[in-house]
């Protein structure tokens, strides 16, 4: 019973802490960091044509049913 109370104790703030506070920071540090990294790999032209596809979305693909019969 103690071992879980304690257990409780040290997870729960961590999960909290983890969850609204060092979440955001690192996205805010990690994803432009990527990116960054992404453009120097790619190159401008490249990156920004890969980039207009991403946010133009998805084309939309006609579904047909490949059953024989």
């Amino acid at each position: 019973m103690l071992q879980r109370f304690i257990g409780y104790v040290l997870f729960v703030p961590f999960i909290i802490f983890y969850s609204y506070v060092l979440g955001p920071v690192l996205k805010a540090f990690l994803v432009p960091g990527g990116l960054a990294i992404l453009f120097f790999i790619l190159g401008p032209e490249a990156f920004l044509f890969h980039w207009r596809n991403a946010r133009n979305g998805q084309p939309v693909v006609a579904m047909t049913d490949n059953i024989s019969g």
